[in-house]
């Protein structure tokens, strides 16, 4: 049997986001042991309030460096928005107002491979130093500690994290701010690199052809 999530209707409440009160459209997935509500449609009438609300967590989550406000917002009027990670809220975030789909089959298993040359984008989850024993300098001498980016606690760079953000434009962020930006969405194959470039490069070029 083809699996299917559970998809309702619930009124998004206490997440700190310009979506509160508002009615949305949500999924829940075996994979992540239906342990939060995914972002999956809205009404055009929740627009503004969605948009302001994913202009938000990315800022928050880091996202944000390649463009203003403005430009975002130019972006998402024209239908051009990529979100660089799935949304998703805890489950007593959401009111369920109305059960749309009920979940059906079971999820295959997720597979697990190396990240190989062709991959671009992603997070790169950088241990907390709080989960380490305390002698991470000594065990890994060639580690940087850093803050993460978007909750400034202590976490730790393994060597080739450079070489990989440089190469393939993935994102530091330590592993629980990664799994709250949407780490644990399905991984989706066919990660070949865009021919019109990265997220970045494609929202430039969009918004130069709209002005010519």
């Amino acid at each position: 049997m083809e699996y299917k999530p559970k998809i309702i209707n619930g009124k998004a409440q206490n997440t700190g986001y310009p979506i509160d009160g508002h009615v949305l459209t949500l999924s829940q997935w075996d994979y992540d042991n239906h342990a939060s509500w995914h972002l999956y449609g809205w009404e055009p009438s929740e627009d503004e309030a969605v948009m302001e609300t994913m202009y938000r967590a990315e800022l928050d989550a880091g996202f944000r460096a390649d463009d203003t406000r403005e430009e975002f917002v130019e972006t998402w009027k024209a239908g051009e928005y990529e979100p660089p990670a799935a949304f998703a809220l805890e489950l007593d975030q959401v009111e369920v107002l109305e059960v749309l789909q009920e979940e059906e089959g079971t999820a295959p298993a997720a597979g697990i491979r190396p990240r190989e040359l062709h991959d671009k984008g992603g997070i790169m989850c950088l241990p907390l130093d709080q989960n380490l024993n305390g002698d991470t300098q000594a065990k890994h001498p060639e580690w940087t500690p850093i803050s993460c980016p978007r909750c400034g606690r202590k976490c730790w760079k393994p060597t080739e994290a450079d070489r990989i953000h440089k190469a393939q434009g993935v994102r530091f962020l330590c592993t629980e701010c990664a799994i709250k930006a949407g780490l644990l969405a399905p991984y989706k194959p066919g990660s070949n690199p865009n021919p019109a470039g990265n997220r970045a490069q494609r929202r430039r070029a969009n918004r130069e052809k709209r002005r010519k």
